[in-house]
């Protein structure tokens, strides 16, 4: 089965008569491949919009704010690891499963980072803040 350039230019003026229409101001005839009848519109509007009185609120509590917080430090300065190491020595797998004083204290830690990176001070060991290493 080759190019055939008849069948393309006849595609293409199939394309632009319909483009012509709908300029008209005549709906399309679009038609899902493979449906036997073309959906009824008031169905397709219907699926496309979500229920908003089943979605669920956005969690602004304290607790949420924190856990938001902690990760948006940890993306800003590429220290994803430093929360990894704290859930992992607290014997968690996820943020959420820190208690209230351990999440307090994780947030004080990031922002002791922050403070750490903005005055250029770095830990003896040779960890790396803000993309340099101590040495």
């Amino acid at each position: 089965m080759g190019f055939n350039l008849d069948q393309e230019i006849d595609k293409l003026a199939e394309l632009v008569a319909q483009r012509s229409k709908r300029k008209a101001g005549k709906p399309r005839d679009l038609r899902l491949v493979g449906a036997e009848k073309p959906p009824e519109p008031d169905k397709v509007a219907q699926a496309a919009l979500p229920n908003w009185a089943e979605l669920q609120a956005v969690d602004v509590s304290p607790r949420a704010k924190a856990m938001h917080e902690i990760m948006v430090i940890a993306n800003n300065y590429g220290w994803q690891i430093a929360v990894t190491h704290f859930l992992m020595t607290r014997g968690v797998p996820y943020l959420s499963d820190l208690t209230d004083p351990q999440l307090d204290d994780l947030l004080d830690r990031m922002h002791g980072y922050v403070d750490a990176c903005e005055v250029d001070a770095f830990v003896e060991d040779g960890l790396q803040i803000c993309g340099r290493k101590s040495g």
